[in-house]
Order: C-alpha cells, then structure tokens, then sequence
C-alpha cells in the first residue's frame, strides 16, 4: 500500500482566507482539496491519502509546535510518499511547504515533493533532494501542475531512477544551492590567495556565485524640509473599499494613485488590502498601519515640512519582476516630479 501524507495551508485545504490563518496544524484522514485530484489520478494503485492542514500564519509563528503536530501524525500515519503545495508564488505558503518537505525528507528519507513559481521564496528553503515542480506564478495553473505530481508519484512508485531524474530535469526547478566540498587547501589559504588575485589584477573565480544587481545613485534633498513637499507611495496594496480600479493581489503590473486632499486618516471600513504577502487583516483595521497618514498630518501641521502631497500611490510589490517594479517606479517618480514633490515615504511590507 502506498500512503501519502498531503500538507495544505487553510486556503487550499478550504478552511478560509486570512481570518483563518492562524489555523493550528490538524490531521485529517483523507484527501481535501487538491487532494482529491492526485489521488483519483492514482485510482489504479492502493493507495491511502491523508492531509495536514496548518494555516501560514500558524507556521510561521509556531513553527516548532506545527512540526511537531507534524510528525506526531507522521508516526501514527506512517506515510511512504510526502506532498505539499502547490503553493505557487505565495510567499508564507511557499516557505512553509518549503520546510516541511525538508524536513520530511531528512527525517524520514521519505520523497518530498512540492511545487512553487521560481520566483517564490520558498525555492531559497529546500532541502537539496526535494522535488520542486515547477508552476506559474498563480493557480491558474493548478489543473497542469496536479497532474504533474501524480505522474511523478506514478514514476517515484516504478522504482525507475532513470525516468525519475529525467521528469525531475524536465519539470522541476533547477535551484542553485551551495554544497560542501573537500579541498586541498584550507579555507584561509583559498581566501587569501582570491583576494591577492583580485589586488594583483589577476583572473580569479569565487566560490561563491555572484548576483550582480544594479546600482542607483542616492538622491539628496535640494533644499531644505521646511520647503519640501512629501508623498506617500506604497507596495502594501492599500486601495479603497472594493478595489474599484481591480488592482492585483500579487504580481503587480500597474500603480494608482487615489486623492487625500482634506482627509486626515484613513477611515476603517473605507479602505482595505490587496496583497498575499502579509496579514492583511491588521491593515485593514486601521489603513494607517501601512500608509502612515494620520502621521503625516501632525507633522505637516506642526511644519515639519512644508506640505502633503494630494495624492498618495500605490502598487503590490509581492511575488513581482524586478524589471516590472522598475518600471512603475519610474512612471511613479515621472508623476511625483511633475507635481513638484521633493520628497516620498515610501512604506513597504
């Protein structure tokens, strides 16, 4: 018999959204959600399916106690196969499948298989023979990324190692990870002679990879703050209350910009969240939280500076291209610099 042991976060388990994300680790004895999916596609095997579910918020802050609750329904379960996810660009999800797979897998040299976008960063947390499908960066792309776990599962069950490592080059993430090697030299020597070579202009290698990034100047306030006018600009997803103008919840690919003028805070119940990255629930209790403007104002009335933008922007920075986020930072400083602000807080998640 093979019994697979599936971990879902309160969303895809079907439990709620972020109300629920504090949901304790809980086993259940039998598929749910997108569960049931894999394991009709191994009808033809005896199979018996079991889940975890734990909501992101829970993990993360009670990580030991989730884990725990993990391997105490590992050892009554006694799974052979390990799954969770798909957990595809969402970042407290990804991270959570992330560990518990590796976790699975070094405890219980079980096969752990998961599935996340390539830009999720759970991909920085796994274990280096964890299975990582790859998926796009939202759950449209369930139905394709279901199957390929159960035709993984089908090969893993073959006991053909060729065809395992031949899927896992197809449709797996190729993530780069640091291993430990032997060396003749010590590692002090390996240093020195790296920075000798660079001090002597020779050709030299690290061995650690670098990621090379763009640089950007600093700007410097011209004038002094009693004369500046400031805005306020935001990743965090802030919007008014039914995100009229349908700004995304992840992967951002626009900004808006919303008026302030005559408004001293933001009111409760006027104005709420769109974004997957972080408990949004606090923000929505009080929009402040994320666009300081109640702050502002008392610093612009007691003259701080000189005034407050009447507009303030927004965008959601979760789960984004860079190239994509440059761009709208550019088009947002192009708008801030025609109306003449000097300056932005820029608030972020």
């Amino acid at each position: 018999m093979v019994k697979i042991l599936h971990y879902l976060n309160q969303f895809f388990a079907g439990i709620g959204g972020e109300e629920k994300a504090g949901q304790e680790a809980a086993f259940i004895a039998s598929a749910v959600g997108a569960g049931c999916v894999i394991r009709d596609a191994l009808k033809h095997h005896d199979v018996e399916y079991a889940t975890i579910v734990c909501g992101d918020n829970y993990f993360h802050e009670e990580e030991a106690k989730a884990l725990n609750a993990i391997e105490d329904a590992m050892e009554v379960f006694r799974p052979t196969i390990f799954l969770a996810g798909p957990a595809f660009n969402a970042g407290r999800y990804g991270l959570a499948c992330a560990k518990v797979c590796s976790w699975a897998r070094e405890n219980w040299r079980i096969p752990a298989i998961t599935a996340m976008h390539e830009e999720n960063p759970g991909t920085k947390e796994i274990g280096r023979h964890v299975f990582v499908l790859q998926t796009g960066a939202s759950a449209a792309s369930m139905q394709e990324c279901l199957k390929r776990y159960s035709l993984l599962v089908e090969k893993l069950l073959a006991g053909d190692q060729t065809a395992v490592e031949n899927y896992r080059a197809e449709y797996c993430l190729a993530i780069p990870r640091r291993f430990s090697a032997r060396s003749g030299r010590p590692d002090y020597v390996r240093a020195v002679d790296l920075l000798a070579a660079k001090l002597q202009g020779r050709a030299y290698e690290s061995e650690i990879p670098r990621v090379e990034a763009e640089r950007h100047a600093i700007p410097n306030l011209a004038g002094t703050m009693a004369e500046a006018t400031l805005a306020l600009v935001t990743e965090g997803g802030l919007v008014p209350k039914g995100n009229p103008d349908r700004l995304e919840s992840t992967r951002g690919s626009k900004y808006l910009k919303y008026s302030i003028n005559g408004r001293d805070d933001f009111k409760r119940g006027e104005f709420e969240a769109m974004h997957t990255g972080y408990d949004t629930a606090v923000v929505d209790q009080d929009p402040d939280r994320i666009v300081p403007l109640d702050a502002m104002r008392g610093l612009e009335q007691s003259q701080r500076f000189k005034k407050l933008h009447d507009y303030y922007f927004v965008t959601t920075g979760t789960g984004a291209m860079p190239s994509k986020m440059e761009d709208l930072g550019k088009g947002i400083a192009e708008d801030l610099a025609r109306a003449g602000v000097n300056g932005v807080i820029l608030t972020a998640t």
